[in-house]
């Protein structure tokens, strides 16, 4: 992969190519940040560069015989970790998996990943025997390439396995590059964090998105800032969108609230009839559209509460005024709530929950809640 294939993160970029130029390079690097702003892009673009027969000042040249094994990932020199099923499980049992799974998409979740190990809801890891055949390997010397690399995706998996890496990470062999990939520094061991050069990545900006959308599917610019403003930052979940945004997000958002209003405000076995046809055809829709809805309702709350304090928010005239009323009404603490239980069921729709439950489920559960007037 090539640095040109990163989808925004200019400044990361230039970062790591002047470190590379300057000879400067950590040898132990934790790329953090949210799902889909590009860690595991970067890092195989980095470990491509580095190991360039013929690097130029943005990119590595993409043809010489180093970056096309790096692009193809069977370069000598670039390991793999990341998380496995079973307790005694190793990457390289996986790695066809792994490279067909990156040949396809670089910006991907952890459950996309699991689901392509095993079809059951399993839990991956990074074994002991794992972590044992990291100190193996590096033990090595190189075979071609410039720098070893060592990226571990899903360092939040090594748990307490990972103190066996502490020594090597601290003190790697010569020209050896460790980078750990992962979402949450609370996850990772503090032994491990105070060994590494944390490398922040921060969410796409809006125009970054919708400009890259603009050149990947050919949108129109209005459909793309729509996409954009919804995928909060996330280049993944800006893809996960593309064509469901003919759907009616706001007013699908504001019916479901009002039936449930309804339904509390005046028990009826009509006002029921409506929140159960509501959900029924919600849970008939797609997988997609669910989570393309859910993404909506928790774009509308989060900048609903700005414009209700009066901050920057990226509502139309007509949302904003919803959301300050809504607010207004069922008050921002309980909103907060509300978002919280969507959040929970995005988790769950997500890894394939059943739909039906999963929303009439979540509609009582907002129905408890609170007991608001209608709006």
């Amino acid at each position: 992969m090539q640095f040109n294939q990163v989808i925004a993160q200019a400044e990361l970029k230039n970062q790591l190519i002047q470190s590379a130029k300057n000879d400067k390079i950590s040898q132990a690097m934790l790329f953090l940040g949210a799902e889909g702003t590009g860690k595991l892009s970067m890092a195989l673009a980095f470990a491509q560069y580095v190991n360039c027969e013929q690097p130029n000042d943005e990119d590595s040249c993409g043809s010489c015989a180093s970056c096309v094994k790096c692009s193809k990932m069977i370069h000598p020199d670039v390991f793999y970790t990341y998380p496995t099923i079973g307790s005694k499980s190793l990457s390289r049992a996986c790695i066809e998996n792994w490279r067909e799974f990156l040949a396809e998409e670089s910006y991907f979740k952890y459950p996309d990943w699991i689901a392509q190990l095993a079809n059951e809801n399993k839990q991956g890891n990074i074994t002991a025997e794992e972590c044992n055949q990291i100190i193996r390997q590096h033990s090595l010397r190189h075979f071609e390439g410039k720098y070893k690399v060592q990226i571990i995706w899903g360092a939040e998996f090594l748990k307490k396995e990972g103190n066996r890496l502490l020594k090597l990470i601290e003190e790697p062999p010569a020209n050896t590059i460790f980078i750990l990939i992962a979402q949450s520094q609370e996850a990772i061991l503090p032994t491990i964090l105070s060994r590494t050069q944390v490398v922040k990545f921060p969410k796409l900006q809006l125009d970054e998105l919708s400009s890259a959308l603009v050149s990947y599917k050919d949108l129109s610019k209005e459909e793309a800032l729509k996409i954009a403003q919804i995928a909060d930052g996330s280049w993944r979940e800006a893809k996960d969108l593309i064509g469901q945004t003919k759907h009616n997000y706001f007013e699908e958002f504001r019916g479901w609230l009002l039936n449930i209003i309804q339904l509390n405000n005046r028990p009826s076995h009509s006002f029921a009839q409506n929140l159960v046809d509501w959900n029924e055809n919600m849970a008939t829709s797609g997988r997609q559209n669910q989570k393309a809805f859910l993404q909506y309702t928790l774009f509308f709350i989060r900048e609903g509460l700005a414009a209700r304090n009066n901050l920057p928010s990226r509502l139309n005239t007509e949302e904003r005024n919803v959301a300050i009323k809504m607010i207004d009404i069922i008050t921002w603490r309980k909103m907060l709530g509300i978002s919280q239980i969507i959040n929970n069921l995005h988790y769950q729709i997500v890894r394939n929950a059943n739909a039906k439950i999963a929303f009439l489920s979540t509609s009582m559960k907002i129905k408890a809640l609170h007991k608001p007037q209608a709006f």
